[in-house]
């Protein structure tokens, strides 16, 4: 009957551009027969995307598609079609076998990867890395925008979250845990989710190794706790936070990571603005005191920077002035005043250097009773106490 109104009816020239798009839209297999058919009587495919046409899984009809020009990219692209379908193996078969005659399929292969891992698709994850897409590729985040001449470029690793399935989706996506992989999901953790640091910091047998051998990550590192104690939480939760990350950074202090280095102006105001904010001014000032018990000079200079303001200086007054004035700051009659270390509040020697790091446990789950262990018999709840009347002549009553 199509053949025959094809062949023998008149038809607008809009209404003939929109078979192919109207019949892939039907979405069932007769559709697909009369998509195919239009295809050979070399109609146009109108507003047909790869999204309508990879769902259909027919081999004949894609590849006709793709001979008249069929674009894989776009909202409704290559990689819309892979979610909608499940990431199905047929797909990624075609994915395989045409990325090399086809570009853009490498972009719509990152861009399915990347909502794979954001959705947390542990099994989409891998067989797309299976399929060849590469989680290391670092791409703009609109790869198609040519406009943009200094885009941001991330790649997929960026996209894994942190939570109990992390591990999992980096053995998914065939990432080994390099020195520097580690470092930054160290570095994600100690800024966005403190109380994940314990986890990650148990990835590796020699944490402190790692730190020590590259100096300018572990600078990074230290620099984005600081900058991020303010957090975006309620009250409690921050000071939960806060917490773990002045607790963290101490002990970072006593192992003689670097603190404080900065590469802008800028970003020693967010490190004053963080400081402000904090809960327990006195642990702040305390670690100052180990910043520069354990630095270096440089690393000295860079803390009386970051004090040297009116703010700052009146936080660490409160609990350790006498740090205001080994670091050459406050009044001249402060300067003249000898001491000795027993007037210090704290002391470098009656500091015990202990990991805050425990290793999380494994919460053992409870496995089911089998059904034969079961009692078949159960003894009736107890009778609730007489009273009155009844609790009096209740021998009667037996």
């Amino acid at each position: 009957m199509v053949r025959f109104l094809w062949e023998k009816c008149w038809q607008r020239q809009w209404e003939a551009d929109s078979l192919v798009s109207t019949a892939l839209w039907d979405g069932n297999a007769a559709a697909y027969e009369i998509a195919k058919y239009f295809l050979t009587q070399s109609l146009p495919l109108g507003r047909a995307s790869a999204y309508s046409v990879f769902k259909t899984h027919d081999d004949e009809l894609i590849y006709a598609a793709l001979k008249l020009g069929l674009s894989v990219r776009g909202p409704d692209g290559f990689a819309d079609a892979l979610s909608a379908t499940g990431h199905s193996k047929h797909l990624l078969r075609l994915f395989r076998e045409l990325r090399a005659d086809y570009p853009d399929l490498e972009k719509e292969g990152l861009l399915a990867l990347k909502e794979a891992v954001e959705e947390g698709k542990i099994r989409a994850a891998a067989l797309l890395t299976w399929a060849g897409v590469d989680p290391l590729v670092e791409f703009p985040q609109d790869p198609y925008d040519t406009d943009d001449d200094d885009p941001y470029l991330s790649s997929v690793l960026d996209s894994v979250r942190l939570d109990d399935k992390t591990r999992d989706m980096l053995k998914a996506l065939k990432i080994e845990l390099t020195d520097e992989i580690w470092l930054r999901f160290l570095q994600t953790a100690g800024w966005l989710s403190p109380e994940r640091l314990a986890e990650i910091w148990h990835w590796r047998k020699n944490p402190e190794e790692i730190l020590l051998a590259h100096p300018e990550k572990a600078a990074e590192f230290t620099t984005s706790i600081l900058k991020h104690l303010d957090g975006w939480c309620n009250e409690w939760e921050q000071k939960r936070r806060q917490a773990i990350q002045l607790k963290a950074c101490e002990y970072f202090a006593h192992l003689g990571l670097p603190f404080l280095v900065t590469k802008e102006d800028y970003d020693i105001r967010s490190l004053r603005r963080s400081f402000s904010k904090v809960h327990e001014p006195q642990a702040l000032a305390r670690l100052f005191w180990v910043i520069y018990e354990r630095g270096d000079e440089a690393q000295r200079e860079r803390l009386k920077e970051i004090v040297r303001t009116p703010k700052m200086q009146s936080i660490v007054r409160q609990h350790d002035s006498f740090l205001l004035r080994d670091l050459g700051l406050g009044p001249k009659r402060s300067l003249s005043i000898k001491i000795t270390k027993r007037d210090r509040p704290w002391h470098i020697e009656d500091c015990k250097v202990v990991c805050p790091f425990e290793k999380p446990s494994k919460v053992k789950e409870e496995k089911p009773v089998p059904q034969h262990h079961v009692p078949y018999y159960s003894p009736p709840p107890p009778e609730p106490p007489r009273r009155g009347y009844w609790n009096k002549y209740s021998h009667f009553h037996r």
